[in-house]
């Protein structure tokens, strides 16, 4: 994984932002955005290794962000938290295109986990990609 990988997380409020940045604060470059409009200018001004996103937020929700993500950075991969989660949400998570949902009550070495994994995988497809990467943020 890289030294400090830049993560965008798109949430609800403060209670919720605060608990991801206690969490990830000594591992990543941490951007905090709460509404649509702001995910996409953010996507559009900086380069991101992953996305985490709220189940819902102000306006929106992790469909409507995803797609906004897709539109922009294609192979960027978003990972979904939500308080309850089951089987069910994370197949639908999973068949939309996300990389992965994290169900609450939210364990450092599992979000660290996951983020290391999307963060790999991300970093192992860009090279192959990135006339693709590179358009998609142009856009």
């Amino acid at each position: 994984m890289l030294n400090q990988p830049k993560v965008l997380l798109i949430s609800s409020g403060e209670m919720e932002a605060s608990t991801w940045e206690e969490i990830l604060r000594d591992h990543v470059i941490l951007k905090s955005v709460r509404s649509l409009p702001e995910l996409g200018k953010s996507l559009e001004s900086d380069a991101y290794d992953v996305v985490f996103c709220d189940w819902s937020f102000h306006l929106g929700t992790w469909q409507d962000a995803l797609q906004q993500v897709r539109q922009r950075c294609p192979d960027l991969p978003v990972i979904i938290f939500c308080r309850a989660g089951s089987e069910r949400e994370w197949l639908t998570v999973l068949e939309a295109g996300a990389f992965d949902l994290l169900a609450a009550p939210y364990q450092q070495p599992t979000v660290l986990y996951v983020l290391e994994q999307a963060v790999a995988s991300y970093e192992a497809r860009r090279p192959h990609n990135g006339t693709r990467y590179a358009r998609a943020k142009a856009s």
